[in-house]
């Protein structure tokens, strides 16, 4: 009987223990959280939307602040939910049945093309509420190397978002002998069209402009992700314009190469445009950001001079950089500027800017700058004519009216 109480005893009081320790850890856990800073509406981190003004275009980036942020205008409350719900929009583009895409489209009507490549075909279209979008649409035909391009741009327009890189609005990727590609619509055209084309010629402000915009959106390419990326086909004809203040879009990254900083495997590697390809990529195989350089250097002769790139010029078949170059590095660009601008252009900047496409085209890639000098030097020597340029800013399609494309 005496054992029975005993034990009794000291069930009792392991259990009495075991209770306080319990209670002592539930205060203790209580007490910490209290201290914690997200306790402290006043004290804790703040996730705050700040705006970025990067060449003339406002981006939006996350910044942390140890305090609390400053009083909000009501004109900043008032854009900041629109402005949030489009970056959280355009980081998804939607997807499409392909049925979506043949209405988009009108059943693929030939009437609304307005752009052909080897693989793809672009249709002008239209959402619910008039507002125009293209519509690239890819043919493989069981084509492996059709299909991987379409993969290829597919994939690094759904990550790369800059106001110079085409935006993707939406895609198709189901269809088992096609896809398609819903980016915003540009009125301007291509460059090309507006250097060579008919119609009034692009002012040399303009001009400035085109060439640090492109510029932006390969130093992005090239140094703004891991890994890095080469275009690959940098020409006047993917360069596409709005139809306001001339802002640019670099397009068709079908080529792009993904991950090589020196080289790449000659039969997955860009080739280029006819006048545009780096002779060193020609003779040897080996693909590199200093590619794209190249390609640039063409297309600033292409604006200065306003000659198109792969010959025909004057009956000629040389292409431009081999033509102008011996006469750049001999007597300047005297004599060289597109006659159409008549005195309409800043000279000084114009020999700046000749000297800036010596140093692209150089026969080395290794003594040729990268797209970060490139446009740094471009903003710092055309920066009279970049800041007088008829530039409104940029035309975004609304993301959120894809909802309506049904």
């Amino acid at each position: 009987m005496e054992l029975g109480v005993a034990l009794a005893l000291v069930f009792f009081c392991v259990l009495l223990l075991a209770s306080v320790a319990i209670a002592a850890l539930l205060i203790r856990h209580c007490l910490a959280a209290l201290r914690r800073p997200d306790a402290d509406p006043e004290a804790r981190p703040v996730v705050v939307m700040v705006p970025r003004h990067h060449h003339h275009s406002t981006q939006y980036e996350l910044a942390l602040s140890s305090e609390a942020p400053p009083p909000v205008t009501k004109q900043q409350q008032q854009q900041a939910p629109a402005a949030d719900k489009e970056k959280k929009q355009a980081a998804a583009p939607r997807r499409l049945t392909w049925r979506e895409v043949e209405a988009l489209t009108g059943g693929f009507d030939e009437s609304a093309v307005v752009g052909r490549g080897g693989s793809s075909t672009v249709y002008l279209a239209k959402l619910r509420d008039g507002a125009p979008v293209a519509v690239k649409v890819h043919r493989w035909c069981g084509g492996e190397r059709r299909l991987r391009a379409f993969r290829q741009e597919l994939d690094l327009l759904r990550r790369l978002r800059h106001p110079h890189i085409v935006a993707l609005l939406a895609y198709s990727d189901d269809h088992e002998e096609g896809g398609a590609l819903v980016l915003e619509y540009l009125a301007g055209g291509t460059l090309a069209d507006r250097l060579h084309g008919v119609g009034a010629p692009l002012t040399w402000p303009q001009r400035m402009r085109i060439v640090h915009d492109v510029a932006c959106a390969l130093e992005h390419l090239h140094d703004a992700g891991a890994p890095p990326v080469v275009h690959g086909d940098v020409s006047a004809s993917n360069v596409l314009l709005d139809g306001r203040g001339l802002g640019a879009r670099l397009c068709d990254l079908g080529s792009a190469c993904e991950g090589f900083s020196a080289a790449v495997a000659p039969t997955r590697a860009a080739v280029g445009s006819p006048g545009y390809a780096d002779p060193f990529f020609l003779r040897t195989g080996i693909v590199s950001k200093k590619s794209d350089v190249y390609s640039f250097g063409v297309l600033l002769l292409e604006a200065v001079t306003g000659m198109p790139a792969a010959g025909d010029q004057h009956g000629t078949t040389e292409n431009l950089a081999p033509r102008i170059l011996p006469r750049l590095r001999q007597q300047g660009v005297a004599g060289l500027v597109d006659g159409r601008l008549g005195d309409g252009y800043d000279h000084e900047e114009a020999g700046d800017v000749a000297r800036i496409a010596v140093e692209c085209l150089a026969a080395q890639p290794g003594l040729r700058p990268a797209m970060a000098q490139v446009r740094a030097a471009i903003a710092e020597k055309a920066a009279r004519s970049i800041a007088k340029s008829d530039y409104y800013g940029h035309h975004h399609i609304q993301l959120s009216k894809l909802l309506e494309l049904t």
